[in-house]
């Protein structure tokens, strides 16, 4: 029983040594996290996602505006097409 106590003591004397002069420097790994840049490029395909929802909502409210502006230009041109230009006005002022 001494004897088996005795080399559970060496084993923990060892095994402390070790802990403060490690040997074998690969042994430990960092468990913080395994990828950190897949973490980071997928919170960024996120980001780029959202803006690009909000720019594409802003090009259909920029195509509507465009649209309706030009609806208005064509019914601006149809109402001055109608309307009688200089050279009836010269006529009239003949007459």
């Amino acid at each position: 029983l001494q004897r088996e106590l005795l080399q559970e003591r060496t084993k923990v004397r060892a095994l402390s040594e070790e802990l403060e002069n490690p040997m074998n420097v690969h042994r430990w790994r960092k468990l913080e996290g395994s990828d950190p840049a897949t973490f980071e490029l997928v919170q960024k395909i996120h980001i780029l996602q959202k803006r690009l929802i909000e720019k594409s909502d802003e090009v259909v409210d920029k195509e509507m505006l465009i649209k309706h502006k030009e609806k208005l230009y064509f019914e601006l041109k149809n109402i001055l097409a109608r309307q009688p230009g200089p050279e009836v006005a010269e006529q009239l002022s003949v007459y």
